[in-house]
């Protein structure tokens, strides 16, 4: 099983706008260089990510996109749906024993996936690039 690159800059993207005050909104190319992708690319993710109602984008000079909800209540899980349909695509076909695997293994992801929010990792990233920056001088 693989987590595609589309899915992994999505929430990299997301987690970018967590900082970001309320209404805010920030420009595709903006977030697109904070994580070297190119500009087009990020902006399919918010196109998506926009129609799901996860951001709220917006045109013209003073465009770009926001969250659309607090990202405390934006669960990875909302994200993975809203790009890939089923966070796990398994078999649908009864009296077997691997499509019960992969139901259980499917239930299990998701239970996983819905109790880390936007927020959750946000505050990760924080830790991570504290870490990242620490000087030591002697």
């Amino acid at each position: 099983m693989r987590v595609s690159q589309r899915l992994d800059y999505a929430v990299r993207t997301l987690v970018l706008l967590v900082d970001r005050p309320a209404g805010e909104f920030v420009a595709a190319g903006d977030l697109a260089v904070s994580l070297a992708l190119p500009r087009r690319f990020v902006e399919q993710q918010i196109t998506a990510l926009s129609h799901a109602g996860i951001v709220v984008s917006r045109r013209g000079a003073t465009g770009g996109c926001s969250l659309a909800r607090p990202a405390a209540d934006v669960t990875v899980a909302d994200v993975v749906k809203a790009l890939s349909g089923d966070v796990l695509d398994v078999p649908r076909q009864r009296d077997s024993a691997t499509a019960e695997l992969w139901e259980s293994a499917a239930e299990s992801l998701e239970n996983h996936l819905s109790g880390v929010s936007l927020a959750d990792l946000a505050v990760r990233q924080r830790e991570i690039d504290a870490h990242a920056h620490e000087m030591y001088y002697i």
